[in-house]
């Protein structure tokens, strides 16, 4: 029996190896759809950009000074037998504080009183008997001398009455030092010697009234921004703010009125002292304040919150929202400093959309989500220029150049 040729057949496992091999090379010819993960918005705040009005300051660490310090002293020795104030009380100029026995000085006194009205009764007696002597002496019954001894009596004894006037203002001046009064309008002082106590004359302090109404703050500013202090003092008075460490709104506004005379050379500062009407009392002696002198107001210009602006490698950039609600980063070039805000020279212009948090999750491109500040009770953001203007700060100290009008502070 003869076998038949194997040349003109397939085995079926070839077959069936070519077919998967075609399956797997054409299936991995198809290209898949790629998959882009979609971005979530990022919340964020924002203001409007506009132009505003900026305060160009000298600014320095203040320290409060009472307009008046009265320590109170005796002016006669003696106890303390009443007190009229309360520790702490404030109190008008001629208000009585405290009163000293008086029953020593008033004996005195009295006994300056008796003795001028013996005496003015001695002088009356001998001025009688002057004019009687000058009638004798005119018609020779007595002597020339018995009568100028009868002369001299009277102008001694009227002398002594002088003397006597004297002694009683004296005792009477004495007397009205038992009552003490308060010399200014103030604000009384811890009693230092208490009631029943001696106190000295001249020597022990009883109390002190500081007059804070109106009061004082000197200021250290550095020496570069004398000339622009001298200068702007020359044409007007100068507004003078203050404001307390970590609070934004100024405490209290008053005028300068002092420029010291002199640099102080180991520290490169120089005092100024200013004068506010501290109405409301929110200025103490004693208190250290931040103060600006504010020397000018600048119109159109770009303010905005510090907190906005960002520090790169590059500079100071900060976010602003483009018109299809991405972020857009831009370099930015700032000058000076004012409170919480800075002035912005370029980088920014009126108009833009500032972003002010959640900088932290932004980068360019990023889609952002705007939401409303809560700092501005739910309503629409305020532009720059309805925060707060003159806030103090040190004129030309902020980063970048320093405004035109400061050159060379």
């Amino acid at each position: 029996m003869k076998s038949r040729p194997l040349s003109g057949r397939i085995p079926v496992f070839r077959v069936a190896l070519m077919m998967a091999v075609c399956c797997l090379f054409f299936s991995g010819c198809e290209k898949k759809p790629e998959q882009k993960a979609a971005l979530q918005p990022v919340d964020v705040t924002v203001l409007q950009v506009a132009t505003t009005s900026a305060p160009l300051n000298v600014d320095g660490v203040g320290h409060v000074y009472a307009y008046n310090t009265v320590k109170v002293r005796p002016q006669v020795t003696g106890y303390i037998k009443e007190t009229f104030f309360v520790e702490g009380q404030e109190v008008k100029a001629g208000d009585r504080l405290v009163l000293i026995d008086p029953a020593p000085f008033q004996a005195k006194v009295d006994e300056a009183k008796a003795t001028l009205l013996r005496d003015k009764a001695t002088a009356e007696q001998n001025r009688r008997d002057w004019m009687r002597y000058k009638d004798l002496v005119e018609k020779a019954v007595i002597s020339q001398e018995d009568y100028e001894k009868k002369r001299t009596d009277y102008q001694q004894a009227k002398e002594q009455v002088r003397m006597d006037e004297a002694n009683l203002a004296d005792a009477e001046i004495s007397l009205s030092w038992c009552s003490i009064a308060s010399p200014v309008d103030g604000v009384c002082s811890l009693q230092q010697i208490k009631t029943g106590n001696l106190v000295e004359e001249n020597k022990d302090t009883i109390l002190t009234v500081n007059q804070i109404r109106p009061i004082n703050v000197q200021i250290s500013v550095a020496e570069k921004d004398l000339p622009d202090l001298r200068s702007h003092a020359a044409m007007s008075q100068l507004p003078v703010k203050a404001t307390f460490p970590g609070k934004d709104a100024p405490a209290s506004t008053g005028v300068l009125t002092v420029i010291n005379n002199a640099v102080d050379n180991t520290t490169g500062m120089i005092t100024v002292q200013a004068e506010f009407s501290n109405e409301n009392k929110a200025l103490w002696p004693g208190q250290f304040v931040e103060a600006s002198v504010v020397l000018a107001i600048q119109s159109d210009k770009i303010l905005v919150p510090s907190d906005a602006l960002m520090e790169t490698q590059d500079g100071i950039s900060a976010f602003v929202v483009s018109p299809q609600k991405t972020v857009e980063m831009r370099k930015v070039k700032v000058g000076r400093k004012i409170g919480t805000q800075t002035v912005i020279e370029s980088g920014i212009s009126p108009g833009d959309t500032l972003i002010t948090s959640g900088q932290i999750k932004l980068f360019p491109g990023a889609p952002v989500n705007v939401i409303t500040d809560k700092k501005y009770d739910d309503g629409p953001v305020p532009p720059a220029a309805a925060t707060t203007q003159g806030q103090g700060t040190a004129a030309g100290g902020g980063q970048g150049a320093p405004d035109k009008d400061r050159q060379g502070s």
